[in-house]
Order: structure tokens, then sequence, then C-alpha cells
């Protein structure tokens, strides 16, 4: 049965907006529902992120890789995932990554099955031995917005996405305190077009425009270039469009307006990004192996999943990724977490070590240096490792996991 709905043009455009803000609320957390992700003053868009994630998804599966990435995401709580480790794979150059291409600070992030979590950004990006990553804020797009509708209590403009450069709502600050003085002057007097001249305002078919310069230009191969942007308002300080000013025959479209959630308390509560006190307890618990440090919470998650996959029927999850080192040793490949690049950019790749039974033996490491095949060294103070997992594991109450290690 179809049910036709007849409402004028007005009613509608409110109507699309009931939706538009029931979807922001029950659904935006989902990334299918996801316009794209603002990152500081960039823009990531979810075709783009998704695209690597797939991408990202191949090197999941191969076994004893050389490459980078995916690097383990070691903050196990950045997206209110606890119970499974998260990877993070760069935006920048994904295609030429594996042949040395400069990953930037962009990263996508995905999970053990490749799908695509989040963005984040590498805030130390290669200054430091440890990576600390920002989660970049979800967004929506609706560019067919009536005016006054973002003083909705559930969400907010955040700004303008033009292309892969975001600009904050703080441009229409920038814009009435520009255009303030001119609803008391006449196009009749010259102080008139004083006011226009002193804050480079130009005048053209009954509206105003001036130019607004960004630091950098992510459209651009040369990001540190300055984009310039034309900012059109009416006689009464009200925003018409903001659009690229390029020098071409076509013009660019106009920047879009997007729309966040406003957080509330229960969200700010529960993220460790803007909550200091919720940080894993676990942090202070390192394994070292070789030249990579690993937090005891991301290897308890990575024996945990062994196992997960191991006890399905049809087991193709981690036979099809087992090393046979010997007929007692099968090695299960892990990423260890994102370090600055070496200038001799050997790097040690790591496995899980099992026996013939599943019994969890140890860490294993062995250099990217030579050909694939190469013999794996197990980590030192291998017994050590397994009362730590096995502990945590008692502790925890935790049995079926911890009868592997008998």
């Amino acid at each position: 049965m179809r049910v036709t709905v007849n409402l004028q043009s007005t009613k509608f455009r409110h109507f699309q907006f009931i939706l538009f803000t029931v979807s922001t609320l029950l659904k935006l957390s989902l990334q299918s529902d996801v316009s794209g992700y603002i990152c500081d003053d960039k823009i990531v868009w979810h075709e783009e992120a998704q695209e690597v994630a797939q991408f990202a998804t191949e090197l999941m599966t191969r076994v004893d890789t050389p490459f980078k990435y995916p690097a383990l995401l070691e903050d196990t709580q950045l997206f209110g995932k606890a119970d499974q480790n998260l990877f993070v794979v760069p935006l920048k150059n994904y295609r030429s990554i594996r042949v040395g291409g400069r990953p930037g600070s962009d990263r996508v992030v995905i999970d053990d099955r490749g799908s695509l979590v989040g963005v984040v950004i590498n805030i130390r990006n290669g200054i430091d031995l440890r990576s600390a990553y920002k989660v970049c804020t979800p967004f929506l797009k609706y560019d067919k917005l009536s005016l006054g509708l973002n003083e909705d209590s559930t969400s907010k403009i955040s700004g303008f996405a033009c292309g892969a450069n975001f600009l904050s709502s703080r441009i229409e600050t920038e814009m009435k305190r520009k255009c303030s003085g001119l609803e008391n002057l006449s196009p009749t007097n010259k102080q008139f077009f004083q006011y226009l001249d002193r804050n480079g305002i130009t005048w053209s078919e009954n509206k105003f425009w001036y130019k607004h310069f960004t630091k950098k230009d992510y459209n651009d191969q040369y990001i540190n270039k300055a984009a310039v942007y034309r900012v059109e308002f009416t006689p009464r300080c009200r925003l018409i469009q903001i659009t690229p000013m390029v020098r071409c025959a076509s013009p660019k479209p106009a920047c879009i307006e997007i729309w966040t959630p406003k957080p509330t308390t229960d969200m700010i509560s529960i993220n460790p990004s803007r909550n200091p006190q919720h940080q894993n307890q676990e942090s202070s618990e390192i394994y070292r192996c070789s030249d990579v440090s690993f937090k005891m919470i991301n290897l308890r998650m990575y024996l945990t999943r062994f196992y997960s996959l191991h006890s399905t029927t049809t087991r193709t999850s981690t036979e099809g990724a087992l090393i046979i080192q010997n007929e007692n040793l099968h090695l299960w490949p892990i990423f260890p977490p994102e370090r600055p690049e070496r200038k001799l950019k050997i790097r040690s790749i790591y496995a899980m070590g099992f026996n013939e039974k599943n019994v969890f033996m140890g860490l294993y490491f062995a250099s990217t240096r030579g050909q694939l095949g190469k013999v794996y060294k197990p980590c030192p103070n291998p017994n050590l490792l397994k009362f730590l997992l096995a502990d945590r594991n008692l502790t925890e109450g935790n049995k079926d996991t911890i009868d592997f290690f008998h």
C-alpha cells in the first residue's frame, strides 16, 4: 500500500529537518550515516575514508607482512571499544605508503575485520617515540536548511566544508563584525564607501563580499599555500554563501554547511579524550620486545581474538593466517603500534606463538631485512609474559581463555 502526503513547501522543509534531527541523534554513531570527519582545519570525507579502509583490509589478512601499516591503536577506549583492538592506516598517499610515501598525520581507524571505525589525527606525527591520537569529529551535511534552524537544541552548525578544507562557524562572527557598521550608512554618502574600503568589502549587485584567507589549502598539492574564499552577505548581515576564489574559467561549487550533534553530559563523561580520568587502567603494564613496547591490554585482546577465531566451526580465520615455523610452533602475526620511521627503515614484525595444542608459548619477532620466510626469534621473558596474561584472566574470571595456557 502506498501513502501519499501533500505538504506545503515550508512545512515540507520543517518535516525534512525533523527527520534530519532524528537521524542525527539515533544514527550518527553508525559510520554509514556519517558524511565526513572534521580533523582540526581539514575535512576527511566518508567515501575517502571508506576506500582506504577497504585497501587496508587486504593487508589485515596477509601473513608475514613487512609493511608498517596497519598499525595497532594503543588507546583501546578512544572509540569506546575496550573489548577489541583497533588499527590505524594513513590516509595520505596510502597507495604509495608501501614504497616509502610520507604518511602525513591523518589516520583511518579500522577494527580487526577491516571495518571503518572512524578517523584520528596523530598529533605527535613522528616527533615522539610514542604516538598520540585525537579523534576527528563526525558530521552530517545538509545544504537545504532554512534560516534559524541552527538554534535547535540537539545539533549545531559547526562550519563549512570546502572540499578538503574546513571553515569553522567563526567565519560568520567575522562576517558580522565586518558588516555591523553598514546598517547605519547609506550608499549615497562617502562614509559608506570609506567603510567598505577600510574593511576590504566589495559592493556589487545588491550584495556585499570580502576575501577570507586560510593558512593551508588541503585541496592543493602544496598544502602550505593559502586558500582564498569569497564570503557573500546581504545588507542585513545575512550570510549568502562562501565560494573558493580560483583563477579558472569554471567556478568551483560553494562550500557546504555541515552539522554536528551537541555533546550531552553523558557523552562528555564517557569520552576519554574529554575526561582525563577515563583512561586505561592497564596503561602502565608494558611488555617490551625488540624495538617495540606493547601494552598488556592490547596483547590480551590479541590473545582473546585468536581463541575467539579458533573456536569457530570453520577455523579458516586463524588457520589461513598461521605461519608454520615447525611442528611444535605455529605463529599468528600481530600488528605493533605505530612508531616514527627510522633512517634505516628496518623494522621488526611480530607474531604470537602457539604449540600444536594451541597453548600460548609467547611473543616472537623477526627483522624485515632480507626475504620473507625468515626465522622468528622468541621475545625475552616468555614465562613472565604468560604469567601476566594468565593472571589477569584469572582475576577477570575468564576460565575459557586461561585453560589454553596449560
